[in-house]
């Protein structure tokens, strides 16, 4: 086979005549590509949509010597025929990019499976691009034996082949100065390659298959009896880490927001303006910053799994049980993740490759009981169930978002979403130690992410709940209570109180001003409107004005009702489950004796199952919504799951009032 092309083929060269240079990146799935784009550009990356899809591609760009240098990292693609939405999208970019002037195809080969990544080579060859072949893994292959001959290779193909280190960077300096001398690049003369022959006259194999080091470590991995423990064990340790690991972090952040809110509250007269900044703002975007260390964790977590080589086994692993629903193996990161929160499992879902099982994944996560679901299940489970049957409670609220979410995503899956089938096809590939410099970019992209999402949606939420619950400030309010304190007063400057109880009634004459301004808000009215709708789940209106109040973060029904029964301030965090059964203010205790306005009790077994039951399953939470609209660039998929969330949490909520109401179950 003669792989030389005439003179003057090799001669033809293409003029750019422009500072701006765009290179883009291409080849199969764990090729190294999105490592190179970082070490080429040194630059954080930024994914941008496909225009009418939510494909995601990632850019960078560096400026060198007045050039502009712009990298396309595009999806995998295995062949020139798409079997996904994500290789469809990517080879229509590709095939439209062949016919515009001024870019430069990267063909990125992964040298451990050479002769199947130069089938690949030769399909791109066909797009009539100027090309550079970057061949990755080298080290890797010579590991297992393989000796690749990249001058050979360079000398057959007829273009500019460079070997790189994807993990180190190495020979990226080299691939970054030929692209910016892009001028000289060629376009490929030859289309037809013998993938098995060249491949034999470039790459030197051993006479006997080596036995390497991910051959050793597959045999436990995906090993037929220990390879599922192993991800459980792996689950088990990410949800520790999420939940203990990021707990001295969140500790640090609340404190900061409580050192930030006193001294806001000392520096600004008492009034709508401190009420803004403390309530509104502080506390209000506060409660979902606090969940970042979850986040970080979370990601780095993921990302090393990725990157190491070992998520490509969990997901094969975990592919048939999940895919008896219509999801991917690779589901099982961001489901599991959610129980932390939805938040940062929803900007996981990108590591799933199809597009319907990433939709698929995005809509039910919310529907796993989160961290910030808790301070509520504890609150009323201690308050109306015996600490007996505290964990059966728990445990059935956790349970039935899980069965819901498998009935809905294989509903989803068969409906909506329905297309091609989710048949998890992958090579393996071979363990190697994760570039750290990519982890930290990864995990800063996502921590950049979440607090532009905090810093805009979470924000506008959060002053708008407050303007809603600090509106209208009836004078007539603030003269009673101020009389009211006068005769406090008087009482004990002529001795007839002592001063502890002085300071007791100051305390409740605050705890049920504030309650009475919330009582008549905008919010509890809009509340008290809608209250009918929730009356059949045996909602009291303070409930109902409970669940709007949740909106920034859904922990925030817990303050919000600690105002509306007088109890004042209450933190959400100090109700964990080792509160179960303790409960130092007194919160308990005021829902168990609450009542409603024609006397009967507000609160008491049945009630409190029914709005549990309404909290494990609603979508209450702006920042997931908002995290779903980024995800999906669309607001049909956020508008869909807080609609079908919400329709679900409400007809169970009032399936089990009515039925237990029905045969007197805790009445």
């Amino acid at each position: 086979m003669n792989l030389i092309p005439p003179k003057s083929q090799t001669e033809e060269t293409n003029q750019f005549g422009s500072s701006n240079v765009t290179f883009v990146l291409a080849g199969r799935q764990n090729a190294g590509k999105t490592s190179l784009l970082m070490h080429i550009t040194r630059s954080s990356q930024q994914p941008v949509n496909f225009p009418g899809s939510s494909v995601e591609r990632i850019e960078s760009s560096l400026s060198v010597g007045g050039k502009t240098l712009r990298g396309i990292d595009l999806p995998g693609i295995g062949s020139m025929e798409p079997i996904s939405p994500e290789e469809n999208v990517a080879l229509s970019f590709l095939r439209e990019t062949s016919a515009s002037e001024g870019h430069v195809l990267c063909a990125v080969v992964d040298a451990t499976k050479l002769s199947i990544e130069l089938r690949l080579l030769s399909g791109l060859f066909r797009l009539g691009l100027p090309t550079i072949v970057v061949v990755t893994k080298i080290d890797v292959a010579e590991r297992a034996g393989k000796v690749t001959r990249i001058r050979e290779l360079e000398r057959l193909l007829a273009v500019p082949v460079i070997s790189v280190n994807a993990l180190t960077g190495e020979g990226c300096g080299k691939l970054r100065d030929l692209l910016l001398d892009s001028s000289a690049l060629s376009k490929p003369s030859f289309t037809d390659l013998d993938a098995e022959k060249l491949t034999q006259e470039v790459q030197v194999a051993p006479s006997q298959r080596k036995i390497t080091l991910t051959d050793r470590l597959d045999s436990i991995f995906l090993h037929s009896w220990l390879g599922l423990p192993v991800v459980a064990l792996l689950l088990f340790g990410m949800f520790q880490l999420l939940y203990i690991g990021a707990e001295p972090f969140i500790g640090w952040i609340e404190e900061l927001q409580a050192v930030l809110a006193s001294s806001v509250a000392d520096a600004v007269e008492a009034g709508a303006l401190q009420s803004l900044l403390v309530d509104g703002l502080i506390n209000g975007v506060g409660s979902i910053v606090v969940f970042l260390p979850q986040i970080v964790l979370l990601v780095t977590f993921v990302s090393v799994l990725e990157a190491s080589g070992y998520m490509a086994r969990a997901a094969f692993l975990l592919d048939r049980l999940l895919g008896r629903v219509g999801l991917s193996g690779r589901s099982f990161v961001p489901l599991v993740s959610s129980f932390a929160c939805a938040v940062p499992a929803i900007l996981s879902a990108r590591i799933i490759d199809n597009e319907r099982d990433r939709l698929a994944t995005i809509a039910v996560a919310p529907l796993m009981s989160c961290s910030a679901r808790l301070p509520v299940y504890v609150l009323l489970i201690g308050a109306f169930f015996p600490l007996s049957l505290a964990g059966i409670v728990l445990f059935g609220l956790y349970a039935m978002g899980i069965v819901i979410a498998a009935l809905v995503a294989y509903t989803l899956r068969k409906t909506v979403l329905r297309g091609d089938v989710s048949v998890l096809m992958m090579e393996l590939p071979p363990y190697q130690r994760p570039s750290f410099r990519v982890v930290y970019y990864q995990v800063r992209g996502a921590v950049e992410s979440f607090l532009v999402l905090a810093g805009t949606v979470i924000f506008t939420a959060a002053v708008l709940i407050w303007v809603l619950s600090y509106y209208p400030r009836p004078l007539a309010i603030h003269d009673t209570f101020e009389q009211r304190r006068a005769v406090a007063q008087m009482s004990a400057d002529s001795g007839e109180i002592s001063l502890d109880e002085f300071n007791r009634i100051q305390i409740s004459l605050e705890n049920e001003e504030r309650a009475t301004y919330l009582e008549q808000s905008y919010l509890s009215k809009i509340g008290k409107t809608i209250q009918p709708i929730f009356a059949p789940a045996g909602f009291e209106w303070r409930t109902t004005v409970g669940v709007l109040a949740a909106f920034p973060a859904r922990e925030l029904v817990i303050p919000t009702l600690g105002i509306l029964y007088n109890v004042g301030d209450v933190d959400p965090g100090a109700y964990d489950l080792s509160h179960l059964d303790t409960d130092t203010e007194g919160f308990r205790d005021r829902l168990r004796g609450s009542v409603r306005d024609d006397g009967s009790r507000a609160f008491n077994p049945l009630v409190a199952l029914s709005v549990m039951i309404f909290f494990a399953l609603c979508s209450q939470c702006v920042g997931t919504l908002a995290a779903i609209r980024r995800e999906t660039r669309s607001l049909k998929w956020p508008v869909f799951v807080f609609s079908y969330m919400t329709l679900f949490a409400w007809l169970a909520s009032v399936a089990v009032y009515q039925i237990g109401t029905m045969f007197s179950f805790g009445v």
